[in-house]
């Protein structure tokens, strides 16, 4: 009776449990971040979305809307940790109405969401890989 090399097997059968793991976790993550975003026109909450790079066993959730950043940070004088412009500024919207503004205070939803589904995430990675995590 000889030994029988299943190491692959298992490798791939971790892998798989990875990605269903790394799946469950962004869909519960993006969810709960578009909860939380902030709506105006309603653009940035329906960009929120999900990856999963399964070359790379990681998960994204994020969005792609140019001003996402800035609502997650704030602007100016509002911006999370001092970093924003100081003193206020002129804008012109796209209606070519002048306004002043000191900036707008964070919003954050995606650093939220992920802090809020935390526990689920920990639970969905018990579930899968087994209570010993």
């Amino acid at each position: 009776m000889g030994f029988k090399d299943k190491s692959e097997e298992g490798k791939e059968k971790i892998k798989n449990a990875t990605i269903k793991w790394l799946l469950q976790a962004c869909i519960l993550v993006e969810g709960q971040a578009v909860l939380l975003a902030s709506v105006d026109t309603g653009r940035l909450k329906k960009s929120i979305d999900h990856k999963v790079d399964e070359a790379e066993l990681t998960g994204y959730v994020g969005t792609n809307c140019d001003y996402a950043i800035y609502v997650e940070f704030g602007t100016g004088e509002f911006a999370e940790n001092g970093n924003g412009r100081k003193g206020g500024w002129m804008y012109k919207d796209p209606s070519g109405e002048w306004f002043f503004t000191w900036g707008m205070p964070p919003q954050p939803y995606l650093r939220s969401a992920f802090r809020t589904t935390k526990g689920q995430i920990e639970s969905l990675a018990k579930d899968v890989f087994g209570s010993e995590i």
